[in-house]
């Protein structure tokens, strides 16, 4: 599995971000509110892959901790799903 990709979207009335690995579509924070005293970020993601559904999500006071937020939980799910990240071998 790859590490997260953040990809803002353009036509979106407020600042908003979908999270890709691949293919996949992990999650998403959106810009709650942008005024720096009261700045917050919403994150969240939920993949039903598998038996059970697993979801995360949150609040942050900034974009980069609701970007690390959901990279934690990213991880958990390959945890939790079994999985793990492989290093390229360069031939």
């Amino acid at each position: 599995m790859a590490a997260l990709v953040y990809t803002r979207l353009q036509d979106h009335p407020r600042e908003t971000y979908f999270a890709t690995s691949g293919a996949l579509i992990v999650g998403r924070i959106d810009c709650i509110s942008a005024d720096p005293a009261t700045e917050q970020w919403g994150w969240g993601m939920s993949l039903d892959i598998g038996a059970l559904p697993f979801r995360r999500g949150g609040v942050a006071g900034s974009r980069s901790e609701a970007a690390a937020c959901l990279d934690e939980a990213w991880e958990q799910w390959k945890h939790w799903a079994g999985l793990r990240d492989l290093d390229v071998i360069e031939p």
